[in-house]
């Protein structure tokens, strides 16, 4: 079979995969709204910070970027369902590099910029803070941000969804596929599920005790991003994992639940720091796939449904996606210096951030050079279409009377 043959098998639409990916940026803005707040380093810092959010930000961002890789892993089978093998990679490459590299030049140094004067780095105005931004890589107390902060996940995902495309593509095949079911058929048998975390903390246990040998972002290293990406894949090429993920929804919660008291119980657990971070790392792993299963599970019996509502929010969630840190951080500069509760800090930088974000993604959705670089479909007539149904309006109420 080539890859012009018409596929034979016939997979669903599945809608409950776009609200997914909703939910998932919207549990990523919450996540960095609360970053100011957190015991943790990040680019902007209250005064008074809070443990709470830091359990918070722990257990919020536990599953928060590998939801995002399973979903592309999903994606990336139906999408080779459809097209060439040279076509998704052309669509891919213009889609994540252009917002990144845009971005690295762009919005990327401001935050640099605003976490430089925040920490009492740097004094002086953007302008004059943007030729130092070129000396030195941010990792090693430089200030050029190599991995373009946030926006890495779009470079990371590009590199995997090359690096994977010659076996996607061979087994999207329906005559490959037959061979591959042997394989997910086995595990889709029941408990099977939860041995897929089992590489995920072996590849995380051994970065720890190699010295993180290997390159750690939105705390997963680059080997596990690339084993979520691939789990999603084989979910999507067997059509009974579908209904596998569902019936596990109740032991997944109650894993997930049970793990989650344990980290938060066992915190101050006195171990050395290697054995510590082995421990929690493999409880970390069982907790983020216990919450993983069960979005999927919950996602596939309620949210498999199309509205305009759906269509609507999915093509906004890339360049959500590409600006909401960048807003937070502006925002946020200017609110943490402000005399008031950390709590009422937080909310206002949630609130505010989101408007922003919102009215910033209604002016980038209506202008196409906009579109394009923040990732979106070039839409032909986009602004004729407007006006031709504002002339309809016009004349329905002329005719009215």
């Amino acid at each position: 079979m080539t890859e012009n043959n018409v596929m034979n098998r016939t997979f669903e639409r599945r809608y409950d995969i776009d609200w997914l990916r909703i939910i998932a940026i919207l549990l990523v803005f919450v996540f960095h709204s609360v970053r100011a707040f957190d015991t943790l380093p990040w680019h902007i810092k209250n005064d008074v910070l809070s443990e709470g959010m830091t359990a918070f930000t722990y257990f919020l961002g536990g599953a928060g970027m590998p939801i995002f890789f399973i979903i592309a892993g999903m994606a990336t089978f139906y999408a080779l369902r459809k097209v060439k093998a040279k076509q998704f990679a052309l669509f891919r490459i213009v889609r994540l590099l252009v917002p990144f590299a845009i971005g690295l030049f762009t919005h990327i140094p401001l935050q640099i910029y605003l976490e430089r004067i925040s920490h009492g780095v740097f004094v002086g105005t953007f302008s004059q803070f943007y030729p130092t931004y070129f000396k030195g890589t941010y990792a090693h107390g430089g200030n050029f941000d190599f991995f373009g902060g946030h926006l890495w996940f779009l470079i990371v995902l590009l590199v995997i969804s090359l690096i994977t495309l010659p076996l996607t593509m061979h087994f999207t095949k329906d005559k490959n596929l037959d061979k591959f079911d042997k394989f997910t058929n086995f595990l889709n048998k029941p408990g099977m599920l939860f041995i897929f975390p089992i590489p995920i903390f072996l590849i995380e246990v051994g970065n720890i005790l190699t010295g993180e040998f290997v390159y750690n972002l939105g705390g997963w290293n680059l080997f596990s991003h690339l084993l979520f990406f691939v789990y999603g894949y084989i979910f999507a090429s067997n059509i009974k994992f579908k209904k596998t993920i569902e019936k596990h929804a109740i032991p997944a919660l109650i894993i997930s639940v049970v793990c989650g008291v344990l980290l938060f119980l066992l915190e101050d657990f006195n171990l050395s720091d290697t054995l510590e971070a082995v421990f929690f790392m493999i409880l970390g792993a069982i907790y983020s796939w216990g919450v993983l299963l069960a979005l999927f599970a919950l996602g596939s019996k309620f949210l498999n449904r199309n509205n305009k509502a759906r269509k609507f929010l999915n093509e906004l969630v890339l360049p959500f996606y590409v600006i909401h840190q960048t807003v937070i951080i502006v925002i946020g500069f200017y609110i943490v210096q402000l005399e008031m509760h950390f709590f009422a800090k937080y909310i206002i930088i949630l609130v505010t951030s989101f408007t922003a974000c919102f009215i910033l993604l209604m002016i980038i959705k209506y202008i196409n050079p906009l579109r394009f670089i923040f990732g979106m479909r070039w839409k032909k007539g986009l602004l004729k279409r407007t006006k031709e149904i504002e002339e309809v309006d016009v004349k329905s109420l002329q005719n009215k009377t």
